[in-house]
């Protein structure tokens, strides 16, 4: 009787473990001017996602064209193919969809009035848990990743710095390109989403979003000599200070290794665009500038893949992604945007 009862408490409390131990999927997404780059964006949109069935979407690029909200749209979309899910917008230039209820939401950044990007905040109810999870589209000008590769990053234009030969002349001050990167709103962006994390304890927090900006965890001195980094390690701020401030970059945590599982996300080769979507036809532009960051009690991270087809751009040519041993899905299939996608699994405990 004795190992009876042992063995039903341990079922009972091997069954509390399991039931609370929820596991989610995250996509974040740059719908690239909300698909109208390319033929039946929206539908394609919706058919990634009926496809990979994630649980939570964030999407960056949604401007709400001609006064119509993209997110209603996209609602009715999927609806259409039979999949449900809550959505609503809340400003700047991002928005959401969840399997999980929104409790509410709110504005924790918004500079789109000078084009320069946006963070929300919603509030999740998962499986009786709460959890914030933010879309974000941080400013894509002075985007200094493109320094070293010799062109500069949008102000004042997107040309390429000649050396005089007509070939790109890389900057390789890394004070100068951090000094550059910082004119950019992304700094004040990050600092609004961290002080906006603070106020909420130990409730987990999701960031997904389009930076526009690398990782330093992805300059370093194995990949120096990789994508047109031209020698150069650099320790981006941005990433640092989420970083600093408890946020784990969670395809970092998955695939720690930067050289194997570089993590590319710009630029994507839309399926059937014609034209390139390259700004840099005489340098490797590939870098890593999508993510999704979190922190919180109980939330970790277990797996992560990219989301589209393994070609992107160098030196303006179209090139194949097989060298590399990140992991991909919907890889097959029609891709609407000039970014990847991020696909996260998490799992989050009581």
């Amino acid at each position: 009787m004795k190992k009876i009862v042992t063995l039903v408490l341990m079922f009972l409390a091997f069954s509390t473990f399991v039931f609370s131990q929820r596991s989610f999927t995250v996509l974040q997404m740059n719908v690239w001017q909300e698909g109208t780059m390319v033929e039946d964006g929206l539908n394609k949109i919706a058919d990634v996602i009926v496809t990979l069935k994630p649980d939570v979407v964030t999407f960056s690029e949604v401007r709400n064209y001609k006064n119509e909200d993209w997110t209603k749209k996209l609602l009715a979309k999927l609806n259409e193919k039979g999949e449900k899910y809550y959505g609503e917008f809340t400003g700047g230039d991002v928005t959401l969809i969840s399997k999980f209820p929104i409790e509410k939401s709110e504005i924790i950044f918004d500079d789109t009035k000078i084009d320069s990007g946006s963070i929300s905040a919603y509030l999740l109810n998962v499986d009786g848990k709460k959890m914030w999870v933010c879309p974000g589209h941080l400013d894509y000008k002075y985007y200094a990743v493109y320094m070293p590769r010799g062109y500069t990053g949008g102000i004042p234009d997107w040309k390429m710095i000649d050396d005089g030969n007509g070939n790109p002349q890389p900057v390789t001050n890394v004070e100068t390109i951090l000094a550059y990167n910082k004119l950019s709103r992304r700094d004040e962006a990050v600092k609004a989403f961290v002080g906006f994390s603070k106020l909420h304890g130990d409730v987990p927090v999701l960031l997904g979003m389009d930076m526009n900006g690398a990782s330093y965890r992805d300059w370093t001195e194995r990949t120096k000599d990789m994508f047109d980094h031209n020698s150069l390690v650099i320790p981006w701020n941005n990433t640092l200070t989420l970083e600093e401030a408890g946020f784990v970059d969670s395809y970092r945590k998955v695939h720690p290794d930067e050289v194997d599982y570089p993590g590319i996300t710009w630029p994507a080769h839309p399926t059937g665009y014609e034209k390139a979507v390259s700004w840099t036809p005489k340098a490797d532009e590939r870098d890593r500038i999508d993510y999704i960051f979190y922190k919180g009690a109980g939330l970790t991270a277990e797996d992560a893949y990219l989301v589209g087809p393994k070609e992107s751009y160098a030196n303006g040519e179209i090139v194949k992604m097989d060298q590399f041993k990140d992991k991909w899905i919907y890889d097959d299939k029609p891709w609407p945007s000039d970014h990847f996608g991020v696909l996260v699994k998490f799992e989050l405990k009581d």
